[in-house]
């Protein structure tokens, strides 16, 4: 680590202020395992613990106390912390948001995030984009303010912060002639499937994880949205394979009953993703926070559909 940028003193001044690692998650916009690794580069950098575990917290090492000065000194000529922040009102701006969201993040998140922004923000605009490869690339261009959900491979420049852990579920229609109630190993492959044709998705890794466990699923019909998928179950024998959370909303008309899945099946991380560009911007900063403290570790769907073991 031969250089310092600002974050890595904004991680030691959020640090000594907080106590803790957790308690600076939102002010820094990292999660709590990027700030440990940071931690970890910077004090092999100073050769010092910086911070040591007490009954109060993290507590700062003399040498480090011996650094604040020059570290306030850099910040107050590098960041002006508090006037970017008084740059962005939240209550009166107009200012339009870009949101990159999965099909499921339209429909499980966005209406929440709607209900908030009618608020907090109630002057801003929301334009929802379909997230698809070309999101890091979206994101540097300021093309998006902000992307959530699952991205397997993002080019270096791009923030990440986990949001919550998402399960899946099966589906199937209300009155299904071989299906009621719950679902075994046998019929998870004898039946046949409509599924979602999303490389850029969690969803995308869903098969080979169940081929793992000795699973090959029947599919009849591939989609390119989940926004289809409720209908095309309600009305036919399909079953389909979805996150658990859009399951329970496709349960909510009646037509649709929700299935625990009989073997071992995948899960993944929701995250929110920015770029470094945009990482001071102080309304990107409002967002984030947004979507960090409404969405952080959002309850899981009920257990009962949840495998007790999941990959």
């Amino acid at each position: 680590m031969a250089n310092l940028d600002v974050s890595d003193l904004l991680i030691l001044k959020e640090i000594y202020k907080t106590r803790g690692i957790s308690s600076s998650v939102g002010p820094i916009g990292l999660s709590q395992p990027a700030i440990s690794v940071r931690l970890g580069h910077l004090r092999r950098h100073f050769g010092d613990a910086l911070f040591v575990r007490t009954s109060a917290g993290m507590m700062p090492t003399p040498y480090l106390e011996s650094l604040l000065p020059g570290i306030d000194e850099a910040l107050t000529l590098l960041v002006r912390n508090k006037a970017r922040h008084e740059d962005f009102d939240a209550a009166t701006s107009t200012r339009t948001f870009r949101l990159g969201l999965t099909n499921v993040a339209q429909m499980a998140l966005l209406p929440q995030l709607l209900a908030l922004f009618e608020e907090k923000a109630p002057q801003l605009n929301v334009e929802s984009v379909d997230l698809d490869q070309e999101v890091g690339h979206m994101l540097e261009a300021g093309e998006l303010d902000v992307a959530v959900g699952f991205a397997a491979d993002l080019h270096t420049g791009i923030y990440q912060q986990r949001l919550f852990t998402e399960h899946y579920a099966c589906v199937a229609r209300v009155d299904h002639p071989r299906v009621q109630g719950q679902l075994t190993k046998a019929q998870l492959m004898s039946e046949e499937y409509v599924a979602l044709e999303a490389p850029a998705t969690g969803y995308s890794l869903l098969d080979k994880e169940l081929e793992k466990q000795g699973v090959r699923r029947r599919i009849k019909v591939k989609v390119s949205s989940f926004l289809g998928i409720g209908q095309s179950v309600s009305m036919t024998n399909l079953l389909a394979i979805v996150p658990a959370r859009l399951a329970q909303a496709l349960a909510f008309g009646g037509r649709v009953q929700v299935l625990k899945i009989p073997v071992a099946s995948p899960s993944y991380e929701v995250r929110q993703y920015w770029h470094e560009r945009f990482h001071r911007d102080p309304g990107n900063c409002w967002l984030r926070q947004i979507m960090f403290n409404t969405f952080l570790d959002m309850p899981d769907s009920p257990d009962s559909l949840i495998d007790s073991n999941p990959l």
